[in-house]
């Protein structure tokens, strides 16, 4: 995502440089609530390897949907914040070095796969462990946090204008400062 924002601001234009600080936004929320889930994970069941976590989603299914839901906002999936994102930081690169743009794209496809296949493995398939059969789902502390997040990630991909309409003036002085169109 890092490298997102790099290309979005070395695009030197208003699309990738509003996209690249919209997704400094968004990195933000989604790895608050990633490593949130991350964490109750290691806590319920004393692990997060991939191989000690197969069904997890069977007995926690909210705290699966949460990182599902975190997940495809990274992977910048519409309704999401990510999307906005990584729509506007693609335009911008697109605009100025196609090729750039491309690669990033073709980058984006494979983490996306990348995300889709640990999620499928560490949330699903049978549950083999007697400590996930009996772990707890999110308490409502939990999802009080994760609400507030949830909010972010689906508000401001709805209503980016929020974000934008803040920004606007900044990015358009940086670019006239640079004397760059």
């Amino acid at each position: 995502h890092i490298g997102l924002v790099i290309l979005g601001l070395a695009s030197f234009n208003i699309q990738g440089i509003q996209g690249a600080v919209f997704q400094l936004l968004n990195f933000t929320v989604i790895s608050a609530g990633a490593f949130l889930i991350i964490g109750s994970l290691q806590h319920r069941v004393g692990s997060t390897e991939q191989i000690s976590l197969g069904g997890v989603a069977t007995t926690m299914p909210l705290l699966a949907s949460l990182m599902f839901l975190y997940g495809i906002a990274a992977m910048g999936v519409p309704p999401t914040s990510g999307f906005t994102a990584e729509f506007l930081i693609l335009m911008g690169v697109l605009k100025s070095r196609t090729g750039a743009g491309l690669a990033a794209l073709f980058a984006m496809v494979i983490a996306a796969g990348y995300f889709l296949t640990l999620y499928r493995k560490s949330f699903f398939g049978p549950v083999t462990s007697d400590v996930i059969k009996s772990a707890v789902d999110l308490r409502p502390r939990e999802l009080l946090i994760h609400a507030v997040l949830v909010l972010l990630v689906i508000g401001l991909g709805l209503f980016p204008s929020l974000i934008l309409d803040l920004i606007n003036g900044s990015t358009t002085a940086w670019i006239g400062h640079l004397n760059i169109s």
